[in-house]
C-alpha cells in the first residue's frame, strides 16, 4: 500500500512539472523572437511575393487580400501560435504557387510581418521548427 502511494504521489508531481514547464514554455512575439536581419530578408521577399495582393504594410485599405497588420489582422491571430501561422502561409501563399516558399522563407516572412506589427526584434533567429513555434503566441496588438 505505501508503494502505491508512493508512486501515485510522484506521478502527480512529475504531472505537475510537466504542466508547468509547458505553461512556462508559452511565449509571445512581444518577447523579441526574431532578429532585424531575418525581418529586413523578410521585406524583400514581402515586395516580391506579397505586396502585390495584401499591399504594402502602410497601406490603409487592402488590395486584394486582408492587410497583415491592421486591426482584423491583429484580432484575428492575436492568441494563436506562430505554428499555426507558419502552416497558413506554407499551406495557402502565395496564392498562385502555395506551398513554394521554404521554411526560411517563410519565417523571414513572419519576422518581417512581426516588425511590421509594431513586435520588437530579439537576439536569437525565429527557429523553423513548428514544434517550437507552437509555443509562440503571435500576440500582435495592443495589450
Amino acid at each position: 500500500m505505501n508503494g502505491f502511494l508512493v508512486a501515485a504521489a510522484l506521478t502527480f508531481a512529475v504531472v505537475g512539472v510537466t504542466v508547468e514547464r509547458a505553461v512556462q514554455a508559452d511565449r509571445s512575439a512581444k518577447d523579441g523572437v526574431y532578429t532585424t536581419v531575418q525581418a529586413n530578408q523578410g521585406k524583400t521577399l514581402y515586395d516580391e511575393q506579397c505586396e502585390s495582393c495584401h499591399g504594402t504594410m502602410q497601406s490603409v485599405t487592402p488590395d486584394l487580400a486582408p492587410l497583415l497588420n491592421d486591426y482584423a489582422f491583429q484580432t484575428t491571430w492575436r492568441d494563436r501560435s506562430l505554428a499555426e501561422f507558419f502552416e497558413r502561409i506554407r499551406d495557402t501563399m502565395p496564392q498562385d504557387a502555395a506551398g513554394s516558399l521554404s521554411p526560411e522563407q517563410l519565417v523571414e516572412l513572419i519576422a518581417y510581418i512581426l516588425s511590421a506589427n509594431q513586435l520588437p526584434p530579439g537576439d536569437v533567429a525565429l527557429p523553423q521548427d513548428t514544434e517550437i513555434l507552437m509555443h509562440i503566441r503571435l500576440d500582435a496588438g495592443l495589450p
